[in-house]
């Protein structure tokens, strides 16, 4: 069964994640290893895949978002700094 059943409510909820993640990373994290941030990115992958087999897509949009925080983190890092 589906814990966010309906897909807009997922992407809210991504949006939030995604938003509350980045802003730790930022103000907490200073800067993640490269080769850190490719396993995490990785571990992030295979359970957003494990959570589209078990037949959530929401939850899976939502792990996604925590992914993309990391790297939109990297990404202001790697620009702000150079």
């Amino acid at each position: 069964m589906a814990v966010l059943s309906d897909l807009s409510v997922a992407a809210i909820a991504a949006v939030v994640v995604f938003l509350g993640s980045l802003g730790v990373l930022v103000i907490f994290v200073e800067s993640v290893k490269g080769h850190r941030l490719v396993a995490f990115v990785a571990v992030d992958a295979v359970i957003a895949a494990a959570f589209l087999i078990a037949g959530d897509v929401g939850m899976a949009v939502v792990a996604l978002a925590v992914a993309a925080a990391a790297l939109t983190n990297e990404a202001f890092e790697r620009f702000t700094l150079r």
